[in-house]
């Protein structure tokens, strides 16, 4: 819903891929207040069901967004960057599905799987890759005229490396992944 509605405002008012620092209206404001919020009890469910330790990562990026998304939501800049930023959520139709098949153990060769695998792919590209590089980019061409910028960049910077290590392991799983009935009792994550 969240990546629908992000993705709405920019088509709404798309001087916000522009003017990422200073344009926002209600509607994108609102997005970001909400997406806080989701992300703030997110990340208090992993500490307080005692998966912290296990979901290290998420909750990182969690704790990664929710400080930037707070600086947006309380001065009314980036406001738009954020609304960008959650573009990414467009792809997480497709994680979520790809889990969800997963559970349902849906074999990976059917045709369901192979469609939903695709299209994760695409749109990990396009909306978290493109989305995440975007607006890198735009922090480093404007870096000398953007408040807290080196903030924003070292965030970004960590983020990246973040997603494309979850892509290298989307593409390994998905992709690349040879079966082995027999893996000398070793077992590797794979998601």
């Amino acid at each position: 819903l969240t990546g629908i509605w992000a993705v709405t405002c920019v088509i709404q008012h798309p001087v916000m891929v522009h003017e990422i620092h200073s344009t926002y209206t209600p509607s994108a404001y609102m997005l970001v207040v909400v997406s806080s919020g989701y992300f703030i009890q997110d990340a208090g469910d992993i500490i307080f069901s005692g998966y912290a330790k296990a979901s290290w990562e998420f909750l990182l990026h969690h704790v990664m967004v929710i400080w930037c998304f707070l600086y947006a939501v309380f001065t009314h800049q980036y406001v738009a960057g954020a609304v960008v930023a959650l573009f990414v959520e467009v792809n997480s139709v497709f994680l979520h599905t790809r889990l969800l098949l997963k559970l349902a153990k849906v074999a990976h060769e059917s045709f369901i799987y192979t469609v939903n695998k695709l299209l994760n792919v695409v749109t990990y590209v396009t909306f978290r890759l493109g989305a995440q590089f975007y607006l890198t980019w735009y922090l480093i061409y404007h870096y000398s005229t953007l408040d807290h910028a080196l903030y924003f960049l070292i965030t970004m910077m960590l983020m990246n490396i973040m997603i494309l290590i979850y892509f290298y392991r989307l593409l390994r799983t998905d992709f690349f992944n040879k079966r082995h009935p027999h893996n000398s009792g070793r077992k590797f994550a794979e998601d």
